[in-house]
Protein backbone atom coordinates (compact mmCIF):
# COMPACT_ATOMS: atom_id res chain seq x y z
CA UNK A 1 0.00 0.00 0.00
CA UNK A 2 1.39 3.69 -1.13
CA UNK A 3 2.88 5.86 1.57
CA UNK A 4 -0.48 8.04 0.51
CA UNK A 5 -3.29 5.46 0.70
CA UNK A 6 -1.92 4.63 4.12
CA UNK A 7 -2.07 8.06 5.32
CA UNK A 8 -5.42 8.45 4.53
CA UNK A 9 -6.93 5.07 6.04
CA UNK A 10 -5.18 6.11 8.85
CA UNK A 11 -7.49 9.01 9.23
CA UNK A 12 -4.55 11.51 9.23
CA UNK A 13 -6.29 14.45 8.51
CA UNK A 14 -2.58 16.54 8.80
CA UNK A 15 -1.07 15.03 6.03
CA UNK A 16 -0.43 17.05 2.58
CA UNK A 17 0.76 16.21 -0.69
CA UNK A 18 4.04 17.33 -1.21
CA UNK A 19 3.21 18.58 -4.75
CA UNK A 20 0.40 20.57 -3.21
CA UNK A 21 2.50 21.91 -0.38
CA UNK A 22 5.50 23.11 -2.71
CA UNK A 23 2.66 24.56 -4.95
CA UNK A 24 1.73 26.60 -1.56
CA UNK A 25 5.14 27.51 -0.37
CA UNK A 26 6.03 28.68 -4.18
CA UNK A 27 3.31 31.28 -4.46
CA UNK A 28 4.11 32.17 -1.00
CA UNK A 29 7.70 33.35 -1.70
CA UNK A 30 6.28 35.07 -5.23
CA UNK A 31 3.71 37.08 -3.11
CA UNK A 32 6.24 38.28 -0.85
CA UNK A 33 8.77 38.98 -3.48
CA UNK A 34 6.22 41.02 -5.16
CA UNK A 35 4.91 42.70 -2.06
CA UNK A 36 8.65 43.80 -1.18
CA UNK A 37 10.31 44.69 -4.57
CA UNK A 38 9.07 48.55 -4.82
CA UNK A 39 10.09 49.23 -1.67
CA UNK A 40 13.19 47.94 -1.91
CA UNK A 41 14.04 49.67 -5.54
CA UNK A 42 11.96 52.30 -3.90
CA UNK A 43 15.15 52.19 -0.85
CA UNK A 44 17.47 51.52 -3.96
CA UNK A 45 17.32 54.23 -5.79
CA UNK A 46 15.79 57.19 -3.46
CA UNK A 47 18.30 56.11 -0.20
CA UNK A 48 21.10 54.79 -1.04
CA UNK A 49 22.13 56.32 -4.24
CA UNK A 50 20.80 59.54 -3.79
CA UNK A 51 22.60 59.73 -0.59
CA UNK A 52 25.79 58.25 -3.07
CA UNK A 53 25.58 60.58 -5.30
CA UNK A 54 25.20 63.70 -2.52
CA UNK A 55 28.54 62.74 -1.12
CA UNK A 56 30.02 62.23 -4.43
CA UNK A 57 29.04 65.44 -6.01
CA UNK A 58 30.09 67.84 -2.61
CA UNK A 59 33.92 66.73 -4.06
CA UNK A 60 33.35 67.77 -7.98
CA UNK A 61 32.30 70.94 -9.80
CA UNK A 62 30.72 70.70 -13.27
CA UNK A 63 32.24 71.15 -16.33
CA UNK A 64 30.94 73.73 -19.36
CA UNK A 65 29.45 69.93 -21.13
CA UNK A 66 27.77 68.97 -18.13
CA UNK A 67 30.56 66.56 -16.68
CA UNK A 68 31.30 66.46 -13.32
CA UNK A 69 34.64 66.14 -12.24
CA UNK A 70 36.78 65.45 -9.06
CA UNK A 71 38.21 69.13 -7.23
CA UNK A 72 42.22 69.12 -7.78
CA UNK A 73 41.62 69.87 -4.28
CA UNK A 74 38.89 67.61 -2.69
CA UNK A 75 37.35 69.91 0.14
CA UNK A 76 37.06 73.35 -2.09
CA UNK A 77 33.39 73.11 -2.02
CA UNK A 78 33.60 72.89 1.82
CA UNK A 79 36.21 75.68 1.89
CA UNK A 80 33.82 77.57 -0.37
CA UNK A 81 30.70 77.24 1.96
CA UNK A 82 32.44 78.57 5.03
CA UNK A 83 34.28 81.71 3.28
CA UNK A 84 30.67 82.50 1.70
CA UNK A 85 28.53 82.17 4.61
CA UNK A 86 31.03 84.62 6.36
CA UNK A 87 30.34 87.52 4.31
CA UNK A 88 28.38 90.17 5.06
CA UNK A 89 25.94 89.89 2.00
CA UNK A 90 25.74 85.70 3.12
CA UNK A 91 21.77 85.05 3.83
CA UNK A 92 22.62 81.57 5.80
CA UNK A 93 22.83 82.95 9.54
CA UNK A 94 19.20 84.35 8.79
CA UNK A 95 18.18 81.29 7.58
CA UNK A 96 19.67 79.35 10.23
CA UNK A 97 17.80 81.77 12.89
CA UNK A 98 15.01 81.60 10.70
CA UNK A 99 14.50 77.73 10.70
CA UNK A 100 15.79 77.29 14.74
CA UNK A 101 12.38 80.33 15.31
CA UNK A 102 10.14 77.48 12.95
CA UNK A 103 11.89 74.27 15.13
CA UNK A 104 10.76 76.69 18.29
CA UNK A 105 7.84 77.63 17.58
CA UNK A 106 6.25 73.96 16.65
CA UNK A 107 7.10 72.62 20.04
CA UNK A 108 6.24 75.73 22.17
CA UNK A 109 3.59 76.91 20.70
CA UNK A 110 2.01 74.54 17.92
CA UNK A 111 2.40 71.32 19.72
CA UNK A 112 0.88 72.48 23.21
CA UNK A 113 -1.96 74.59 21.29
CA UNK A 114 -2.80 71.68 19.32
CA UNK A 115 -2.94 69.07 22.68
CA UNK A 116 -5.30 71.90 24.41
CA UNK A 117 -7.61 72.24 21.71
CA UNK A 118 -7.88 68.59 20.74
CA UNK A 119 -8.56 67.99 24.14
CA UNK A 120 -11.36 70.68 24.28
CA UNK A 121 -12.84 68.91 21.12
CA UNK A 122 -11.97 65.08 22.14
CA UNK A 123 -14.30 66.21 25.14
CA UNK A 124 -17.29 67.27 22.75
CA UNK A 125 -17.19 70.80 24.39
CA UNK A 126 -19.83 73.30 22.29
CA UNK A 127 -19.59 73.64 18.53
CA UNK A 128 -17.02 71.47 18.68
CA UNK A 129 -18.59 69.79 15.14
CA UNK A 130 -17.92 72.75 13.12
CA UNK A 131 -14.27 73.52 14.99
CA UNK A 132 -13.44 69.60 14.10
CA UNK A 133 -14.03 70.95 9.93
CA UNK A 134 -12.25 74.14 10.29
CA UNK A 135 -9.02 71.86 11.81
CA UNK A 136 -9.41 69.16 9.37
CA UNK A 137 -9.87 71.77 6.33
CA UNK A 138 -5.87 72.25 5.74
CA UNK A 139 -5.23 68.43 5.88
CA UNK A 140 -7.95 67.65 3.28
CA UNK A 141 -7.08 70.42 0.59
CA UNK A 142 -3.70 70.80 -1.29
CA UNK A 143 -0.84 72.27 0.37
CA UNK A 144 -0.38 74.61 -2.23
CA UNK A 145 -3.84 76.07 -2.64
CA UNK A 146 -3.94 76.62 1.26
CA UNK A 147 -0.80 78.38 0.37
CA UNK A 148 -1.87 80.31 -2.18
CA UNK A 149 -5.30 81.38 -0.75
CA UNK A 150 -3.74 82.47 2.28
CA UNK A 151 -1.15 84.55 0.34
CA UNK A 152 -4.47 85.79 -1.61
CA UNK A 153 -6.23 86.74 1.84
CA UNK A 154 -2.91 89.56 2.21
CA UNK A 155 -2.65 90.83 -1.07
CA UNK A 156 -2.91 94.90 -1.60
CA UNK A 157 -4.99 95.04 -4.31
CA UNK A 158 -7.53 92.29 -4.22
CA UNK A 159 -7.03 90.58 -1.05
CA UNK A 160 -9.65 90.75 2.14
CA UNK A 161 -7.16 91.99 4.84
CA UNK A 162 -6.12 95.50 3.78
CA UNK A 163 -10.03 96.50 3.39
CA UNK A 164 -11.09 94.68 6.50
CA UNK A 165 -8.73 96.38 8.37
CA UNK A 166 -9.73 99.73 6.98
CA UNK A 167 -13.58 99.67 7.70
CA UNK A 168 -12.60 98.87 11.21
CA UNK A 169 -10.45 102.00 11.16
CA UNK A 170 -6.76 100.43 11.34
CA UNK A 171 -5.06 101.34 8.42
CA UNK A 172 -2.22 102.40 9.91
CA UNK A 173 -1.21 98.45 10.34
CA UNK A 174 -1.25 97.90 6.60
CA UNK A 175 2.54 97.55 5.60
CA UNK A 176 3.51 100.25 3.10
CA UNK A 177 5.10 98.02 0.28
CA UNK A 178 2.53 94.87 1.47
CA UNK A 179 2.45 92.25 3.61
CA UNK A 180 5.21 90.46 2.51
CA UNK A 181 7.46 93.19 1.06
CA UNK A 182 8.03 94.43 5.05
CA UNK A 183 10.80 92.75 6.75
CA UNK A 184 8.97 93.45 10.28
CA UNK A 185 5.39 91.85 9.06
CA UNK A 186 6.78 88.61 6.31
CA UNK A 187 7.95 86.33 9.21
CA UNK A 188 4.86 87.19 11.66
CA UNK A 189 2.53 86.25 8.23
CA UNK A 190 4.30 83.29 7.67
CA UNK A 191 4.16 82.24 11.10
CA UNK A 192 0.12 82.92 11.42
CA UNK A 193 -0.16 80.38 8.89
CA UNK A 194 2.46 77.91 10.19
CA UNK A 195 -0.13 77.68 13.22
CA UNK A 196 -3.29 77.23 11.40
CA UNK A 197 -2.29 74.80 9.28
CA UNK A 198 -0.50 72.97 11.58
CA UNK A 199 -3.14 72.69 14.50
CA UNK A 200 -5.28 70.71 11.90
CA UNK A 201 -2.15 67.99 11.08
CA UNK A 202 -1.58 68.01 14.50
CA UNK A 203 -5.32 67.24 15.40
CA UNK A 204 -5.83 64.29 13.11
CA UNK A 205 -2.79 62.28 15.35
CA UNK A 206 -3.71 63.47 18.53
CA UNK A 207 -7.40 63.04 18.06
CA UNK A 208 -6.94 59.41 17.30
CA UNK A 209 -4.67 58.94 20.22
CA UNK A 210 -7.47 60.55 23.00
CA UNK A 211 -9.75 58.11 21.11
CA UNK A 212 -7.94 55.09 22.10
CA UNK A 213 -7.56 55.46 25.63
CA UNK A 214 -9.75 53.05 27.65
CA UNK A 215 -12.90 54.77 28.79
CA UNK A 216 -12.37 52.49 32.18
CA UNK A 217 -9.58 54.99 32.94
CA UNK A 218 -11.60 58.18 31.91
CA UNK A 219 -14.66 56.50 34.01
CA UNK A 220 -12.08 55.62 37.31
CA UNK A 221 -10.37 58.96 37.24
CA UNK A 222 -14.09 60.31 37.69
CA UNK A 223 -14.79 58.31 40.28
CA UNK A 224 -11.33 59.33 42.08
CA UNK A 225 -12.73 63.13 41.73
CA UNK A 226 -10.14 64.23 38.52
CA UNK A 227 -11.34 67.13 37.10
CA UNK A 228 -11.49 68.56 33.90
CA UNK A 229 -7.84 70.14 33.69
CA UNK A 230 -6.22 67.48 35.67
CA UNK A 231 -7.87 64.49 33.54
CA UNK A 232 -5.50 66.10 31.02
CA UNK A 233 -2.65 66.41 32.46
CA UNK A 234 -2.65 63.46 34.49
CA UNK A 235 -4.18 60.82 32.44
CA UNK A 236 -4.62 61.99 29.13
CA UNK A 237 -1.02 63.54 28.26
CA UNK A 238 0.95 60.69 29.53
CA UNK A 239 -1.41 58.34 27.32
CA UNK A 240 -0.79 59.31 24.86
CA UNK A 241 3.00 59.88 25.05
CA UNK A 242 3.87 58.19 21.92
CA UNK A 243 1.75 60.68 19.74
CA UNK A 244 2.89 63.50 21.01
CA UNK A 245 7.23 62.06 20.89
CA UNK A 246 6.50 61.83 17.53
CA UNK A 247 5.16 65.13 16.49
CA UNK A 248 8.02 66.68 18.79
CA UNK A 249 10.28 64.66 16.53
CA UNK A 250 8.81 66.16 13.43
CA UNK A 251 9.27 69.78 15.13
CA UNK A 252 12.98 69.10 15.07
CA UNK A 253 13.22 67.87 11.27
CA UNK A 254 11.32 71.03 10.49
CA UNK A 255 14.89 72.99 11.17
CA UNK A 256 16.35 70.88 7.98
CA UNK A 257 12.93 70.22 5.73
CA UNK A 258 10.38 73.40 6.07
CA UNK A 259 10.55 74.72 2.56
CA UNK A 260 7.07 74.83 0.33
CA UNK A 261 5.55 77.23 2.58
CA UNK A 262 8.42 80.49 2.64
CA UNK A 263 8.84 79.74 -1.18
CA UNK A 264 5.24 80.19 -2.12
CA UNK A 265 4.81 82.90 0.53
CA UNK A 266 7.91 85.27 0.31
CA UNK A 267 10.62 83.28 -1.72
CA UNK A 268 12.61 84.33 0.96
CA UNK A 269 12.39 87.80 0.58
CA UNK A 270 12.46 90.91 1.28
CA UNK A 271 15.88 90.49 0.80
CA UNK A 272 16.41 87.46 2.39
CA UNK A 273 14.96 88.65 5.51
CA UNK A 274 12.45 85.12 6.18
CA UNK A 275 15.16 82.61 4.42
CA UNK A 276 15.46 79.45 5.60
CA UNK A 277 17.88 76.39 5.18
CA UNK A 278 16.04 74.13 2.59
CA UNK A 279 15.66 77.48 0.59
CA UNK A 280 19.42 78.58 0.98
CA UNK A 281 20.12 74.76 -0.21
CA UNK A 282 17.76 75.07 -3.42
CA UNK A 283 18.83 78.74 -4.31
CA UNK A 284 22.97 77.00 -3.86
CA UNK A 285 22.01 75.85 -7.46
CA UNK A 286 24.43 77.60 -10.25
CA UNK A 287 22.31 80.16 -11.92
CA UNK A 288 21.05 78.37 -15.37
CA UNK A 289 23.92 75.50 -15.51
CA UNK A 290 22.29 73.49 -12.67
CA UNK A 291 25.35 72.88 -11.21
CA UNK A 292 24.11 70.97 -7.86
CA UNK A 293 27.72 70.49 -6.58
CA UNK A 294 27.16 73.54 -3.94
CA UNK A 295 23.86 72.46 -3.24
CA UNK A 296 25.29 68.54 -1.85
CA UNK A 297 27.98 70.59 -0.32
CA UNK A 298 25.88 72.46 1.83
CA UNK A 299 23.15 69.56 2.39
CA UNK A 300 26.26 67.52 3.46
CA UNK A 301 27.14 69.95 5.89
CA UNK A 302 23.60 70.09 6.85
CA UNK A 303 23.20 66.32 7.65
CA UNK A 304 26.30 66.21 9.62
CA UNK A 305 25.15 68.62 12.10
CA UNK A 306 21.40 67.79 12.27
CA UNK A 307 22.07 63.95 12.86
CA UNK A 308 22.90 64.07 16.03
CA UNK A 309 20.79 66.87 17.41
CA UNK A 310 17.63 64.46 15.76
CA UNK A 311 19.39 61.35 17.82
CA UNK A 312 19.63 63.58 20.88
CA UNK A 313 15.89 64.90 20.28
CA UNK A 314 14.97 61.04 20.03
CA UNK A 315 17.05 60.25 23.13
CA UNK A 316 15.12 63.03 25.16
CA UNK A 317 11.69 62.30 23.90
CA UNK A 318 11.81 59.24 24.45
CA UNK A 319 12.85 60.00 28.01
CA UNK A 320 9.87 62.39 28.58
CA UNK A 321 7.40 60.69 27.07
CA UNK A 322 7.51 56.89 27.89
CA UNK A 323 5.52 54.78 25.49
CA UNK A 324 2.70 52.75 27.35
CA UNK A 325 0.58 50.11 26.53
CA UNK A 326 -3.53 50.61 26.57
Amino acid sequence: MSTNNKAVLEGDLSFKPKKKRKKIDVSRTVFIVALMIIPIIHFLVFTIYINLNTITLSFQTRLQNGDYVLNANPFKNYMDFFHDISQPYSTFPTAIKNSLMYFLLNDIVIVPLSIVLTYFLYKKVFLHQAFRVIFYLPCIVSMVVMVMSYRFMFDSTFGVIDPLLTALGLEELIPEFGWFGTKSTANGVIVGYCIWAGLGGNFILLASAMARIPEDVIEAGKLDGVGFFRELFSITIPLIGTTLATLYMQGTTVIFTFFLQVKLLTNGGPNGSTGIIMLYIVESIKGNTFDLSDAATVGMIVAIVGTPIVLVTRFIVDKIFPAYEY
